[in-house]
C-alpha cells in the first residue's frame, strides 16, 4: 500500500468516523467534518477547554456530520444532550486525528 504524499498546502477540513457511545453499552459510528488547526491555533484551543461547555468546545472543532439532522449549534446541543458520553468521544478524536495519535492494535 503506498504512503500518502505529504504537502504543506493542508486543507481547511478533514473526515473522521467517531463511535458514539449509546445506552446499553453500545456505539453508533457517526462520521463528523473536523475544522483543521495549526499548531498555535491548536494550544489555545486546548488551553481553553477547561472552562467551555461543550457545546462551544465541539463548534469550535466540527464543520459538519452525516446525520440526517441539520448540523448546527442546535442540533449539536441535542447530541451533547441525550448522548451523555457523545462530546468526550468526539474531542478525543479529534485530539487524536489533528496530533496524528493512533491507538495501537
Amino acid at each position: 500500500m503506498a504512503k500518502a504524499k505529504l504537502s504543506l498546502a493542508v486543507v481547511a477540513t478533514f473526515a473522521a468516523t467517531v463511535a458514539i457511545p449509546v445506552p446499553g453499552g453500545k456505539t453508533a459510528d457517526v462520521e463528523f467534518t473536523f475544522k483543521w488547526m495549526n499548531r498555535d491555533d491548536f494550544k489555545e484551543f486546548v488551553e481553553n477547554l477547561a472552562g467551555a461547555e461543550d457545546v462551544d468546545a465541539l463548534m469550535d472543532i466540527l464543520a459538519g456530520w452525516d446525520l440526517d439532522e441539520t448540523f448546527n449549534k442546535d442540533q449539536v446541543e441535542k447530541l451533547v444532550q441525550r448522548y451523555m458520553g457523545a462530546a468526550r468521544a468526539i474531542l478525543d478524536k479529534y485530539i487524536a486525528e489533528i496530533t496524528g495519535a493512533r491507538a495501537k492494535n
